[in-house]
């Protein structure tokens, strides 16, 4: 009887010894290699709240918004169109779209800010699927009469459950989890986000309560003039703008080459955040415009946002001017905001209070974010490649012109009529146009196969085979067709086992396993690097 190989001494659990002794280094805790999956995990999950925001932008929100526009303008009235259906779009846009984006990025950045990134997320899950329920019935409540009563409540008691779990994981359970005593936070991004999530609760909150309230004794799902009004301004000012602006902190000051923020100025943002709310419970809405007024300019300040940038900034894959329209966003807060004081004093000119949400909510949030989010999505989307610059570069000029066309021609139409009315289609088709381009190039990113960022000369029988599989699922089928058997009827691999251990145990060619995957990596390289 002959000498046996390695591969056939170690058979008895279907296994072979090499694979063996990989799980026994796995159990004893000597396996070093970090482990790709938490961050493939984490895309994946971004990218369901990124999808879901774009479904809401696209069709609830922006396409009824447009159907709105055209019906008002087509009987020079505001009445002209439903007012339930005005709230179902606004609702989608800011909590289906805004909100969907801010909720993500947060349960994929913050724990990380933190350090306690994310190692499971079923949670994470659990908030996308309440949250995506809640606004689709909110909205669905708006849109038509059928059992809008269960749906409206319904739709209040999801978002608020879902942002009191999110509070949970990306907050209070690392807080209660650390025995050691909290850091005070000292930056103003932190601050700005503490009090923008705080007042997120509160808009739900009265939410909730206006909700219930119509579904006991209301006669339409409409929210009361002043109710919808504290509500949209604590949902803009308290939540949105204040998240934006911490955010502003993190990403906009590294891309575009800012000096640092001053941090100094927290406690006062702070402090006009929550004055702004505190006006806003009350019906006090000419001080809580003059106060977004004046919290506008100290923020910009803060925020350094037109300091010339002490570095260069970072423009590759994207459209090299959108440091521009990230300017040009702030610009467009401030008209909002100046907008909204005229809109309180000038009672006559009742298209005021219109331009002034459209100039903040599309002006400075829209823009903000087809500027900032095509260069930060990618990225996050385990390594992706924006899909088109050029598609960046239209979507923004597009919204600008139609905003701008927008806020011009509102307030003239609903005052004096003419020929503004006619402007009013026009400004919506082109934001429409913009929104659809944005869409489609977000869309188009996702729907990218994962990049190899690792050059081809960087693929060795070094790495784990666990690394492969779990960075790139697709090359299990390449190492099964180059001959490592085993791996095909594996349910699981140890972390630990090398390509070179693998391909011993299977008795494989080395050559035509690593040109195999040299050729898979070769394929899936960036655009960007120019490979």
């Amino acid at each position: 009887m002959g000498t046996m190989t390695t591969t056939e001494i170690s058979r008895e659990d279907g296994l072979p010894l090499l694979w063996r002794k990989a799980f026994q280094r796995d159990q004893t805790g000597s396996s070093d290699y970090a482990d790709p999956a938490p961050e493939r995990q984490a895309g994946k999950m971004l990218a369901a709240y990124i999808a879901t925001g774009l479904f809401f932008f696209i069709l609830p929100g922006t396409f009824i918004g447009v159907w709105n526009l055209v019906e008002i303008s087509t009987h020079h009235a505001i009445a002209g169109a439903s007012a339930a259906w005005i709230q179902a779009h606004g609702h989608a846009q800011l909590f289906g779209w805004v909100g969907s984006f801010i909720l993500g990025i947060s349960f994929y950045v913050l724990p990380k800010f933190q350090g306690h990134p994310l190692k499971r997320f079923g949670r994470a899950w659990l908030v996308w699927a309440m949250w995506t329920l809640g606004v689709a019935l909110r909205w669905w409540a708006g849109i038509t009469d059928y059992l809008w009563r269960v749906s409206l409540a319904t739709s209040a008691v999801l978002e608020l459950a879902a942002f009191a779990i999110f509070l949970h994981v990306v907050v209070l359970s690392k807080s209660f989890s650390t025995p050691a005593k909290q850091k005070r936070p000292a930056d103003l991004g932190s601050w700005l986000g503490i009090f923008g999530f705080s007042t997120l609760g509160t808009a739900l909150t009265l939410n909730l309560f206006i909700a219930f309230s119509l579904a006991l004794k209301g006669a339409a799902p409409l929210y009361p003039q002043a109710s919808d009004r504290a509500y949209l301004l604590i949902a803009i000012w308290g939540f949105a703008l204040p998240v934006a602006w911490g955010y502003s902190t993190r990403f906009v000051t590294v891309f575009l080459g800012l000096e640092q923020p001053r941090h100094s100025a927290a406690a006062w943002l702070c402090a006009g955040v929550a004055a702004i709310v505190l006006a806003a419970l009350f019906h006090r809405f000419l001080v809580a415009d003059v106060l977004a007024l004046a919290i506008t300019f100290p923020a910009i300040s803060a925020l350094r946002v037109f300091r010339p940038s002490t570095r260069k900034p970072k423009t590759i894959g994207v459209y090299a001017s959108y440091p521009v329209f990230v300017r040009l966003s702030f610009i467009w807060l401030v008209v909002g905001a100046v907008l909204g004081v005229l809109a309180d004093v000038v009672p006559s000119a009742p298209g005021l209070g219109g331009a002034s949400r459209h100039a903040v909510t599309i002006g400075f949030l829209a823009t903000f974010i087809f500027a900032i989010a095509p260069r930060l999505l990618p990225s996050f989307l385990n390594g992706r490649e924006l899909q088109s610059p050029r598609l960046m570069a239209a979507s923004l000029w597009l919204l600008t012109a139609g905003c701008m066309l927008r806020v011009s021609s509102e307030a003239i139409a609903y005052s004096s009529g003419g020929a503004a009315w006619s402007l009013l289609p026009v400004s919506a088709y082109l934001e429409l146009s913009a929104v659809v381009f944005f869409v489609l190039n977000i869309a188009l990113t996702l729907k990218q196969p994962l990049l190899a960022w690792l050059e081809p000369e960087g693929v060795t029988t070094a790495l784990p085979v666990y690394w492969y599989l779990t960075s790139f699922p697709e090359t299990r089928s390449i190492m099964i067709a180059s001959g490592l058997k085993t791996l095909k009827n594996a349910r699981e691999v140890p972390r630990s086992l090398t390509l070179a251990e693998a391909i011993e145990a299977d008795d494989a060619d080395p050559d035509q396993v690593l040109n195999a995957l040299k050729d898979f990596f070769r394929r899936r390289q960036p655009r960007r690097l120019g490979r």
